[in-house]
């Protein structure tokens, strides 16, 4: 039952992490690419150390944030970005795919489904709030 909770939650994650990036691809917010960045620490959190994994997550953000970076400073993205986007994501998410069933739960996972985009939603409220010392928004 347990490998059943797990392989759901990574099966989440990557659909979450399909459509921030194609939100990227499409506007290049910043935004966005902070949405990804959550995601990719929350799914990394839930499995055990994996080089390839982390190495396939260090592309993906890399490729993200250089096209999010391209896109704030008033440069359409050209088709060299969005296709290294495209298959930083296709590599990930493959590796993830092949991971699952190498995954061993751990005894307490942080965040599942909906929390994790309930915790991005969260983050990006602490960041843009100014709050008072008695912790009321200003």
């Amino acid at each position: 039952m347990a490998e059943s909770n797990i392989t759901k939650t990574i099966n989440e994650r990557i659909e979450a992490v399909k459509k921030v990036v194609n939100l990227i691809s499409q506007a290049g917010r910043g935004d966005d690419l902070h949405d990804l960045r959550v995601l990719l620490i929350n799914t990394m959190s839930l499995l055990k150390r994996d080089p390839g994994i982390e190495a396939a997550v260090d592309d993906l953000y890399a490729s993200a944030a250089a096209l999010v970076r391209d896109a704030s400073s008033g440069y359409p993205p050209n088709a060299r970005s969005l296709r290294l986007l495209v298959s930083a994501s296709d590599r990930f998410c493959m590796r993830l795919t092949s991971a699952v069933d190498r995954i061993v739960p751990e005894p307490e996972t942080r965040l599942k489904g909906l929390e994790a985009a309930y915790a991005v939603q969260l983050e990006r409220f602490s960041m843009n709030a100014d709050l008072d010392p008695v912790g009321q928004v200003a």
